[in-house]
């Protein structure tokens, strides 16, 4: 028997056991299919995405999108209960929302209900790997367009609509070897970022309201690598800096602004982009979502494929059982009441429709 077939705990702790970070999640995959084959629903396989459907003939098609990939685990992190919470790597993003899709998937195998379930790959990497594109453009079992989708990510069981941007580059400075008892032969290229790393540091997030909503304009340094040896004066020194950008913001205004923090002489070298996608609370769908259940809305401040779905004309918001700031963090967790009502809630909602 699948290991997927207990209770929503039980698959949510199931999934977590189940390791696949990024680009490792083809395991995973394939127990996924095998319960879509023991369930006797109509799936098919895109890489390591699945994609599953239940019920037929007329009637809107909603969509339930979970990612299957997680970010490394931390060092000696172990799956296991404490209480009314599940750890383990990917409790929150988002495996306890994929635990309550299979759920669903089962509740709803052998019924009228059109439902499609897509879980897919590669989306903690860069957004032009990201497994959801190839569901996008290939998936026979989508190929009518949802009239709406809810991405399971981590929300603590609120509507998250929107989301920001993501932008990454690298800020790159340039000095000259010299030996560490002569400085003065070369140009130390650390030390020479100095006043650019006082002013990534002093910029602070500005706040943007969209369709009142509060979303973050921010940028941070997340990474820093430079030297070669202790006693050589370093040549190169490279930062990390992630950006992200409110919905209705410019792309381009962003890439400004990091470049004029950066200052004249450092390279900037632009990775990757997700676009970030507007609220759209008053969207038919999206509103009768929210009228329906009754819950909060908060703006989501992440990049999630709400946005992907939503310039693919499928109208999308945010909803999962995961609290957005467990997300990534060392001993990462799902409350198990989180798990149960997320599951209540998405039932009952598919049931009305």
């Amino acid at each position: 028997m699948s290991p997927f077939s207990g209770s929503v705990a039980e698959v949510c702790f199931a999934l977590v056991a189940t390791a696949s970070e990024y680009g490792e999640e083809a395991h995973l995959a394939d127990l996924v299919e095998e319960r879509c084959r023991e369930l006797g629903v109509e799936h098919e396989r895109i890489a390591n995405a699945v994609v599953a459907r239940t019920g037929a003939g007329d009637g809107a098609v909603i969509a339930l999108v979970g990612h299957l990939d997680t970010v490394p685990n931390w060092d000696g992190g172990m799956t296991r209960v404490a209480g009314n919470r599940i750890i383990g790597r990917g409790t929150a993003d988002m495996k306890g929302g994929v635990a309550v899709m299979l759920r669903l998937l089962a509740r709803f195998a052998q019924r009228s209900e059109r439902v499609v379930f897509v879980f897919y790959d590669r989306e903690e990497g860069p957004n032009h790997l990201n497994g959801i594109h190839a569901v996008l453009a290939t998936s026979r079992l989508l190929a009518e367009t949802p009239a709406f989708a809810i991405v399971l990510e981590p929300t603590g069981n609120t509507v998250h609509a929107g989301a920001v941007g993501t932008l990454n580059c690298d800020v790159v400075f340039r000095g000259q070897l010299a030996h560490a008892a002569r400085p003065w032969q070369g140009v130390n290229a650390i030390t020479s970022a100095a006043t650019a790393l006082v002013r990534f540091a002093e910029r602070r997030e500005e706040p943007v309201e969209v369709e009142g909503l509060r979303f973050h304009d921010t940028v941070a340094v997340t990474l820093a690598h430079g030297g070669a040896a202790r006693n050589v004066v370093p040549d190169e020194f490279r930062l990390g800096v992630n950006v992200r950008v409110a919905p209705g913001r410019s792309l381009d205004d962003a890439r400004a602004a990091v470049e004029a923090l950066a200052g004249e002489g450092a390279e900037v070298t632009w990775l990757d982009e997700s676009p970030p996608a507007m609220p759209s609370v008053t969207q038919p769908a999206i509103a009768a979502f929210i009228a329906a259940t009754r819950l909060p809305v908060h703006p989501k401040q992440a990049w999630t494929d709400v946005a992907t779905l939503i310039a693919a004309g499928i109208p999308a918001l945010n909803y999962g059982p995961g609290e957005s700031a467990q997300a990534h963090q060392r001993d990462e967790w799902v409350s198990i009441t989180a798990l149960e009502e997320s599951e209540a809630t998405l039932a009952a909602y598919l049931e009305r429709q």
